[in-house]
């Protein structure tokens, strides 16, 4: 089996199968095996199950599968199928899906693969989609015992802002409803072949829901207010919602919240206490 922690080899392999690394799914392929082997390990336990989204050709794949008792990988390249094959062999325990990923059902692979038991998500996210991917997690209807994802240094300090630093914001926002994120370690470009013009970082989610509203109500809110993001609260409810006068006064009265704050001000409780105020719902912080 070639060594696909070896840019040469990997090269190579690529080459023997046609491929190359393509812009237009961002694909950047790990070759730090020490790199991997820490993500691996972060991402779960032994023995426990695993969703990858992305395999590519396969760094962290083999890693989850020498830690882990399944491994299910979403990959939506078919050229990288071949790859996956050579990379992978002699993985019983592995099963790799042609999917798109942001298409999956992640309450039927939980079912289909991991038979109803707990499961851990871990992938390295393409940076056009991270938002998207990151959200599909954690808007699942079964949430993963943790979220292990590499993503581009920018995005992590975004998810780990707090109310009133100048990265809070919607994303920060949003993922606040499952517990925000944590900074693991990070990743330098030279860890990748084709290496990306940014740094890295790996973040990891222990998920759970933190706020007593509604899911969708809240995600609503959220966009909202930080719709035109310098707007001040009150503007941005009668602008995004067309909520204005006494009933917007009624609603930032019953949350407690001032109308000339601005969204990156507000903490996910306030975000929460708006939505509850605006749409009704009953607080029970169900997804």
């Amino acid at each position: 089996m070639p060594n696909i922690y070896s840019p040469a080899e990997l090269s190579a392999l690529l080459r023997a199968h046609n491929l190359a690394p393509l812009k237009s799914l961002g694909q950047n392929f790990l070759i730090d095996q020490n790199i991997v082997e820490k993500i691996a390990a972060a991402a779960v336990e032994p023995g426990g199950n695993v969703l990858e989204v992305g395999p590519g050709p396969g760094a962290l794949t083999l890693q989850l599968a020498r830690r882990a008792g399944r491994v299910v990988a979403v990959e939506i390249d078919r050229g990288m199928l071949g790859v996956l094959q050579e990379t992978l062999a002699g993985q019983d325990h592995v099963q790799v899906l042609h999917m798109d990923f942001l298409k999956t059902d992640l309450a039927e692979i939980a079912r289909e693969f991991f038979d109803g038991q707990p499961f851990a998500v871990a992938g390295n996210l393409p940076y056009y989609i991270t938002a998207k991917c990151l959200l599909k997690v954690l808007e699942s209807p079964v949430l993963p015992t943790r979220f292990t994802a590499m993503v581009q240094q920018e995005v992590a300090a975004r998810l780990t802002a707090r109310p009133g630093d100048k990265n809070y914001g919607a994303i920060t926002a949003s993922a606040a409803y499952y517990g925000g994120a944590e900074v693991l370690f990070p990743v330098g470009r030279s860890c990748f072949l084709p290496a990306p013009e940014v740094d890295s970082a790996i973040v990891q989610f222990r998920p759970r829901v933190c706020v007593a509203a509604e899911r969708g109500a809240y995600a609503k809110m959220v966009r909202g207010l930080f719709a035109m993001r310098r707007k001040t609260i009150a503007n941005n409810l009668k602008a995004s919602f067309g909520i204005k006068g006494e009933d917007a006064a009624r609603i930032l009265s019953a949350a407690g919240v001032e109308g000339s704050r601005r969204a990156e001000t507000l903490s996910p409780a306030e975000f929460g206490r708006l939505a509850n105020a605006a749409f009704g719902g009953d607080g029970a912080g169900n997804a």
